[in-house]
């Protein structure tokens, strides 16, 4: 990303379970989270909604730095990279994610 844009970002979470998903540098909101055929994806690599989007939780509201990626859903996140630029990362907050370094790294330019 560049300094002082904004971005969506969607997290699409294929596992059974939920992930709490942290992204290093900035705040951020959520958008939504919408239902997707599984199978199709694996297979094709096609991403098909199964439903409409589910707006966040009243508790969700405001400017986070985690967000909870249902399974079998698409999370999506409104990003504004300000202040800084520089190597970051973001990573699932399940300990045992953190502490294999199941990390993904983003620049900001």
């Amino acid at each position: 990303p560049k300094l002082n844009s904004v971005e969506i970002w969607e997290f699409i979470n294929l596992t059974p379970d939920n992930h709490p998903m942290h992204i290093h540098l900035v705040q951020f909101h959520i958008i939504e989270r919408q239902p997707f055929d599984l199978e199709a994806y694996i297979v094709s690599g096609l991403l098909i909604y199964t439903g409409d989007p589910v707006l966040p939780d009243p508790n969700e509201s405001g400017p986070k730095d985690t967000v909870r990626a249902d399974p079998g859903m698409v999370t999506r996140v409104l990003i504004h990279f300000q202040g800084y630029v520089g190597n970051y990362v973001f990573h699932c907050h399940i300990l045992e994610h953190e502490d294999n370094d199941m990390m993904r790294p983003y620049v900001v330019v």
